[in-house]
């Protein structure tokens, strides 16, 4: 009788299940096409055109599109970053995290299957991922916000120096109403709504921001109270215990659906923005949102975190600008 060849090996009674690598082995051929059924001899796919890296906070999102030739079986993707070997899967974007602020990364992107792992994507365009405190667009780092609430980042924040952009200034001169100012997200819209309804002398804390030339920069604006309170989590002075009735952000990247907890956030790792630095936030501050109707505005606790929503305007506190870099 003669013997059938197969390509994983000669057709027998006693098959060796092929390895992850290559159809190795001795099997029948129904066992052979029973491999190939549940994946476990399937071909390696081609290799995916990479896309986008996008840079966040110690981390990157790196786009791709999938290869024609999926191979057979199940597909995985991983992203894997150059320096260092990172590397995150998933469907694209991926995210890759770990990575280490002011060093510029590329990227490539692979799809394995059982069958093993096909070629590499060319590299992704060079990212150079932020740590929050660095020095960065007239100021310094200090999150990212998502205007959506979908936990994808459309803007990085940028605080302004100590030196130039604090003061100490009431909201508003009475305790009345102001027209507009009422977003918890957009500080630019709050910003202007508040300029066009009164001069410096009315709104001394917005007309301060507004005004400020920094960096070259001419668009820093008062904070809304969600991004004032990213600024708080993410530069937080001091290790005092937070307060646990705040803390709950949809704008936050990613977004918050809880309060603080005693410990978290944890003081900064910025040294500038330590209650022993240069730069901290220690304190009371304004934000920009006002109360609908009212002669009241939300004001953020540097010290624990605590938010008061119902704050009347003609106290003084704090300010600190900050700008947007859209991501």
């Amino acid at each position: 009788m003669s013997i059938k060849q197969f390509p994983g090996g000669i057709v027998t009674k006693n098959p060796t299940a092929p390895t992850t690598a290559a159809a190795k082995g001795i099997w029948t051929l129904d066992q052979a096409m029973n491999f190939v059924k549940q994946g476990l001899w399937p071909r390696s796919p081609g290799a995916p055109t990479i896309g986008t890296a996008t840079a966040g906070i110690g981390s990157a999102t790196v786009t791709y599109t999938a290869p024609a030739d999926l191979g057979t079986g199940t597909v995985t993707f991983t992203a894997t970053s150059s320096p260092g070997g990172l590397t995150g899967t998933g469907a694209s974007p991926i995210t890759v995290s770990g990575l280490t602020g002011a060093t510029p990364y590329t990227f490539t992107v692979t799809a394995s299957t059982p069958g093993g792992t096909g070629p590499a994507s060319a590299a992704s365009n060079s990212v150079t991922p932020l740590a929050v405190g660095d020095a960065y667009g007239g100021g310094f780092f200090a999150g990212q916000i998502s205007t959506a609430g979908n936990s994808i980042a459309d803007y990085n924040l940028v605080i302004g120096p100590v030196a130039s952009a604090q003061g100490s200034k009431q909201y508003k001169n009475a305790n009345t109403a102001t027209v507009g100012a009422t977003s918890v997200i957009d500080g630019p819209q709050n910003t202007a709504d508040i300029v066009a309804d009164g001069n410096a002398t009315v709104y001394p804390a917005a007309h301060f921001c507004n005004n400020l030339v920094i960096g070259g920069f001419t668009d820093w604006y008062l904070p809304a109270k969600n991004e004032v309170e990213i600024t708080y989590y993410n530069l937080k002075p001091n290790t005092t215990s937070n307060n646990t009735g705040s803390g709950i952000n949809a704008n936050a990247v990613p977004a918050r659906a809880s309060n603080y907890t005693a410990g978290t956030p944890a003081q900064t790792s910025a040294a500038d923005f330590k209650d022993t630095g240069t730069q901290p936030l220690n304190g009371f501050f304004w934000s920009s949102t006002g109360n609908s109707g009212v002669g009241t505005a939300v004001l953020q606790y540097f010290n624990t975190g605590a938010q008061y929503t119902g704050q009347p305007k003609t106290g003084v506190y704090n300010v600190r600008a900050i700008r947007r870099v859209a991501v």
